[in-house]
């Protein structure tokens, strides 16, 4: 995962997984300054469940695509992330990691799902106008400006026919139609691009999520989930990475072993306490007779 600085605060920064400290503070892991930001301000969590935010005080101005966030949210690349006035945009470790070798456009008579079945690809609107509601892609999705589109942005820079999204033998792909038409898929600026389930795709301030139930996600290296990065400091000249010890490995591991002792002490506890009340019960008995 690589968090980018559009305005140009500081380069490029690859982070993998576990917690990331943002903030004002030097002890943070990216020291970040700017009107409102606080000392600790965020923190970002990258593990098997994804991308998680963390706002330590709800003081803090934080947003995540324009919408406040007092605790907590998850995050999925292409997220625009605002701590007072400085933003960052979670991107892939490359921008190559958005492919664009897509195939030719597929025949018309393939565009409409067969048999009036229900389509396998929708997007959710995060946010603009569409926020919260749901387009789906039977086949061919013309994006545009007025009546030639099927989904109608009104965008500045956003042609008639600007681009289509298409789905296509178990595919889904971004395709430029006009000359100069790009958006934002996962925070990178492309023309065309193969397009996988969870994907943001940014045009304007409309910004859509991609939802294809048993279509794959985007993988890193084509093995970690699309939130595991790599922390090579050699990817890019400008790009440096943070890189972490494992430190609650080893407390984790003596806890365990505690909590381990403690369980079997609780047992033998249980055993020795049935033995008392057997013994009471006996000897009550014993008395009635």
């Amino acid at each position: 995962m690589r968090i980018s600085f559009p305005g140009k605060e500081q380069d490029d920064i690859l982070v993998g997984a576990g917690e990331t400290r943002i903030g004002a503070a030097a002890d943070n892991n990216i020291v970040v300054g700017g009107s409102g930001v606080a000392a600790h301000h965020l923190r970002l969590r990258a593990g098997e469940r994804g991308i998680e935010l963390v706002v330590p005080d709800a003081q803090a101005r934080t947003h995540v695509n324009t919408r406040p966030v007092r605790e907590k949210a998850i995050l999925r690349l292409g997220d625009v992330v605002s701590l007072g006035s400085v933003s960052f945009v979670l991107k892939p470790d490359h921008d190559a990691d958005i492919g664009s070798d897509i195939p030719p456009p597929a025949p018309a008579s393939a565009s409409a799902p067969a048999g009036g079945l229900p389509p396998r690809v929708l997007l959710r609107g995060l946010s603009g106008m569409r926020f919260g509601k749901i387009v789906p892609v039977r086949g061919r999705l013309v994006v545009g400006k007025g009546a030639q589109a099927d989904l109608d942005l009104d965008e500045a820079g956003i042609a008639a026919r600007h681009a289509a999204v298409e789905f296509a033998d178990e595919t889904i792909v971004l395709r430029g139609l006009g000359a100069g038409a790009t958006a934002q898929v996962n925070g990178i600026v492309v023309r065309d691009a193969v397009l996988r389930a969870g994907d943001q795709i940014c045009f304007g301030r409309d910004r859509f999520l991609i939802e294809a139930p048993g279509l794959p996600q985007r993988t890193v290296q084509g093995t970690a989930p699309v939130w595991q990065a790599s922390t090579d400091p050699a990817i890019t000249r400008t790009m440096r990475a943070i890189a972490r010890a494992d430190e609650a490995a080893p407390a984790n591991s003596a806890a365990g072993g505690r909590d381990a002792d403690a369980g079997k002490n609780d047992i033998w506890w249980l055993i020795a306490a049935a033995a008392v009340i057997a013994a009471g019960l006996v000897l009550l008995f014993l008395g009635v007779i």
